[in-house]
């Protein structure tokens, strides 16, 4: 009954979010997002829709674990529904884990989100506190059609079939990064009540990949801040050894080693095939997962999420011994990563030279980025048109200007120059 209750929470919270966007639009409520909470309020100062919910989840999870995330979560539920697909089709992923499940998601919402908005609010502190449940509109933070579709079938399917359960929450998601520290506070947890025959049926079960029975042998709780309070685990328990119960966090024994990760676990006979340890090459992993995830983000379009999601997968696969790919297909895909990792440098560094008026090496590295990126971009051939028109170079500046018009032929921005460019050279 409660994992019935539970799906059809998650299914009415798509309903929720249809309703939003193609019956009440954003004339009264703009996005609810979970980034509002950075971009809006910590940036400046402003309380929206989603910095609402942001602060109903924070305040939630003190109480009852991160409710939210099993509960109300619409990425959440496109996961286990992935998990759901591939075991009617007999696919059962091995779920990997690792120590980036807490270092991982700290470093996304801390680079990404925090640190970012937090530097713009000193140096440019709020006026006041503003309140404005109409901003920012529906589609503010979410990508086009095609990355769109792209991020849930990489965060959706594929990372779940890499990575096994719920892989983007447990690796990446910057959201669940910030309720882990009040889900080590919460009031409500997975207890242990009864006698556990460990028969691992709690940890099969777990739809975020986490060793329940070891952790209420252990510990007498499920410590771990991953858990979403699903009550999966409690549902099944064939000995009703364990269920969901309050108790006051003052009489709580709060252990910093609860919320480690201990290498002793998924070892009971009865699971133990079923995960896969990487924490011996986490030292690797993780310079791996940033560098492949810096070199393409941003580019095309791509997100955070998409394009860390990719890399966590390849990243995986190339040091995973259990080969889902074969050995030259991966080897291709960092080659197609480090070909990326160029381009993305040669952006910054020419636009950094750009800005300082270098335009000798800012030529340089825009001339680089136009030969190597598939996707035409006319502000970069504006740019080069613009410093080939300042050193003389009247043919080039031509050149890259038509090239752009050809990209943006709506754009007036390429006409104008190139009226300004004839126009200087028919006065020479």
């Amino acid at each position: 009954m409660i994992q019935r209750i539970r799906i059809s929470s998650l299914i009415g919270i798509h309903v929720l979010i249809l309703a939003h966007i193609y019956y009440f639009g954003d004339s009264v409520i703009g996005s609810v997002d979970f980034q509002e909470f950075f971009h809006a309020f910590i940036k400046y100062g402003i309380i929206n829709a989603g910095v609402v919910m942001v602060m109903i989840a924070f305040i939630s999870t003190l109480i009852f674990g991160r409710f939210f995330c099993g509960w109300a979560c619409h990425f959440g539920a496109l996961q286990e529904f992935s998990w759901w697909v591939l075991k009617k089709m007999n696919i059962v992923p091995k779920t990997i884990n690792s120590s980036l499940v807490t270092i991982l998601p700290l470093f996304i919402l801390l680079n990404f989100y925090v640190a970012p908005n937090l530097i713009h609010s000193i140096k440019m502190p709020w006026e006041k506190l503003v309140i404005n449940f109409g901003m920012p509109e529906i589609w503010a933070f979410l990508p086009g059609f095609m990355i769109g579709l792209l991020t849930f079938i990489v965060d959706g399917f594929l990372i779940v079939y890499f990575l096994g359960r719920k892989g983007f929450c447990r690796f990446l998601c910057p959201w669940g990064a910030f309720l882990k520290l009040p889900s080590s506070l919460a009031m409500f947890k997975v207890r242990k009540v009864g006698t556990c025959i460990e028969c691992g049926v709690c940890t099969d079960n777990c739809p975020i990949g986490i060793d329940v029975t070891y952790e209420i042998n252990n510990h007498e709780k499920v410590t771990n801040t991953n858990c979403t309070s699903c009550m999966v685990c409690t549902d099944g328990c064939p000995s009703q050894a364990i269920a969901y119960k309050w108790k006051n966090p003052f009489r709580e024994n709060f252990q910093f080693k609860h919320y480690g990760l201990n290498l002793k676990m998924f070892k009971l006979s009865a699971i133990s095939d079923k995960f896969q340890s990487v924490h011996k090459k986490d030292y690797l992993l993780l310079p791996l997962i940033l560098f492949c995830g810096f070199c393409i983000d941003g580019l095309y379009g791509m997100g955070h999420f998409l394009s860390f999601g990719i890399a966590t997968i390849i990243a995986i696969q190339v040091i995973d011994p259990n080969k889902k790919i074969n050995f030259l297909l991966k080897y291709l895909l960092i080659a197609i990563i480090i070909w990326h990792g160029i381009i993305k440098f040669s952006i910054w560094r020419g636009l950094d030279h750009y800005d300082s008026q270098r335009h000798g090496p800012a030529i340089s590295h825009l001339n680089r980025v136009v030969m190597m990126y598939p996707k035409p971009i006319g502000r970069f051939h504006m740019i080069l048109s613009e410093m080939y028109l300042h050193e003389g170079n009247f043919i080039k500046a031509e050149k890259h200007a038509l090239i752009a018009s050809k990209i943006n032929p709506e754009h007036e921005g390429p006409k104008q120059f190139l009226n300004k460019l004839y126009y200087k050279i028919d006065n020479q």
